[in-house]
């Protein structure tokens, strides 16, 4: 189990959860439900809180493109810098971060390993475009900001529980 700066990259990365540094021009794409190729593209910051005792939070900045089938999400430093890369498609998931790769057979066995408990990917991709279906276990509630969006995520089971908060940066 990954622990420390690492762990919390790859559960940001896992999260979808999303910012850019300044120096990228800020973006939303959707994906279009009436094309399955269409790629979404979102850009923004995250926090990610695990309750549990001590509890543990991270903030970082985010770009993620793709689909639930196949996409790569980026965890930026506040220069822009690459800290964290999380790919998957249907053949697994990988987690890079500088020279060391990590290896799942899937995002559900990433996250997993990373939060304790498998995220939902295509039901939490369908919140940051507007809104979701519902998912068992979580709160996960959507909202239009003068400049971007805000989409908070609340797990209560299982154990532990996990807060996810992503402020997606508005269209150009």
């Amino acid at each position: 189990m990954l622990t420390g700066k690492q762990g919390w990259h790859g559960v940001c990365g896992a999260m979808l959860v999303l910012l850019t540094a300044c120096s990228h021009a800020p973006r939303h794409v959707a994906v279009d439900p009436a094309n399955p190729a269409a790629k979404g593209h979102w850009e923004g910051r995250l926090t990610l809180r695990v309750e549990k005792t001590p509890a543990e939070q991270f903030t970082t900045s985010f770009e993620m493109t793709g689909r639930p089938e196949q996409g790569e999400l980026s965890i930026l430093s506040p220069l822009g810098t690459t800290l964290a890369m999380v790919r998957w498609n249907p053949q697994g998931a990988s987690l890079q971060q500088g020279a060391e790769v990590q290896q799942f057979a899937s995002m559900d066995e990433l996250t997993l390993r990373l939060t304790g408990a498998a995220l939902p990917l295509p039901e939490l991709m369908a919140w940051l475009d507007g809104a979701g279906p519902p998912v068992k276990g979580w709160v996960i509630q959507a909202e239009a900001l003068p400049k971007g969006r805000r989409v908070g995520a609340q797990r209560r089971e299982p154990l532990p529980g996990l807060q996810l908060t992503v402020l997606l940066d508005p269209n150009p």
